[in-house]
């Protein structure tokens, strides 16, 4: 019976994560700050969790996390973070590509803020993320690249 569940999970909207899940992935932000998300399957591969720490010259400055689960044929995500803020949205797959759209808020006190951000040649080399939206902060964004780490 189990075999037959993660065989029917193989073939999910979540399968898009298989590459990343099991490992930790980092990007530089700079010279001192980096992002490092680790991916794992929980609860027997129904869901997929993303932890994530940005560091400053080693030190925790930010941390949240994503779990990404299927809701009838979508895959949606809910996302929190230390300062305390909530974000939720959806995940589209196409080859190498995935795209996260929805909204949050950065903290309970903050406005709601779009999500827009796409993930390309996502694989077992790494992917880059990079945020679509056009606002002030993410103005001039290039790609971030994530490299396995272990």
């Amino acid at each position: 019976m189990i075999a037959l569940m993660l065989a029917a999970a193989a073939t999910t909207p979540l399968s898009g994560f298989g590459d990343l899940v099991g490992s930790c992935w980092r990007a530089d932000f700079s010279p001192t700050v980096r992002d490092t998300h680790c991916f794992e399957a929980i609860y027997g591969g129904a869901h997929v969790r993303d932890r994530h720490e940005v560091t400053d010259k080693g030190k925790t400055v930010y941390a949240g996390e994503t779990v990404y689960s299927l809701d009838g044929g979508a895959t949606v995500f809910i996302y929190f973070n230390s300062l305390g803020g909530v974000g939720r949205g959806s995940v589209t797959s196409e080859g190498a590509k995935m795209r996260f759209v929805g909204a949050m808020r950065a903290s309970p006190d903050k406005p709601e803020q779009r999500i827009d951000s796409e993930w390309s040649g996502v694989g077992p080399e790494g992917y880059e993320a990079r945020s679509l939206v056009g606002d002030a902060s993410t103005a001039g964004n290039s790609a971030l690249r994530f490299t396995k780490v272990k």
